[in-house]
């Protein structure tokens, strides 16, 4: 069920208050919408940057926990990520569009942030990737916080200009950190980014409106 207006508003006047940040614990992950009335994306983050551990979300956004398997919690056995990397509340790359059914994945440039939280990014790009298969697409960005440089990169071009190796760390830390290499199909700037989160965010809706 899509939640009203007076509850968007509360949602917004929140999360301006409380210095782009919101917390798992204090709203279901599924009453938070993609996008902000300022253009901006929200990013839930499920592994900070400079950790291993794999957590997950329930399929109804009520439930966070850390993934686990027969020997004990799911970690990566690569170096730690880079970046920290979640997913875009309310979408879904479905298995219609060659996806496998999951939420968007983002990933959020910028100094570590606390796992569990939502945040406000900016999208710069996407990565088009290819795993056993499946499309596995990844939405760039990078964190809004006040006195934070990096927040003021608005394209690829600028984040090529301005930080140089970045993008090349991250293309080559996801191709290999599943300990197969992963194809890298596409790689495209905002517009076509922005584009991708409206159309995945409609495949949510749809899939909603099956369901009730």
């Amino acid at each position: 069920m899509l939640i009203n207006s007076k509850k968007i508003l509360c949602l917004l006047i929140f999360f301006f208050t409380f210095n782009n940040y919101l917390y798992s614990d204090s709203i279901s992950i599924e009453k938070i919408f993609p996008f902000n009335l300022d253009n901006t994306v929200n990013a839930f983050i499920e592994i900070p940057a400079g950790t291993i551990e794999k957590w997950e979300v329930s399929s109804d956004g009520e439930i966070f926990k850390q993934e686990l398997l027969k020997n004990g919690p799911r970690k990566i056995d690569y170096l730690p990520y880079p970046v920290n990397y979640g997913f875009i509340p309310q979408t879904i790359l479905s298995n219609i569009s060659g996806g496998d059914g999951d939420a968007l994945d983002i990933i959020v440039i910028g100094p570590k942030i606390e796992r569990g939280s939502i945040v406000k990014v900016k999208v710069i790009g996407m990565i088009e990737m290819l795993d056993k298969g499946e499309l596995d697409t990844k939405i760039l960005s990078v964190l809004i916080k006040d006195g934070l440089k990096i927040s003021e990169v608005d394209s690829l071009k600028d984040l090529k200009k301005n930080y140089m190796g970045v993008l090349e760390i991250i293309l080559i830390w996801f191709e290999n950190y599943k300990g197969t290499n992963l194809k890298i199909k596409n790689i495209v700037g905002k517009k076509r980014s922005i584009e991708e989160i409206n159309l995945r965010h409609n495949d949510y809706l749809s899939e909603i409106k099956k369901k009730n």
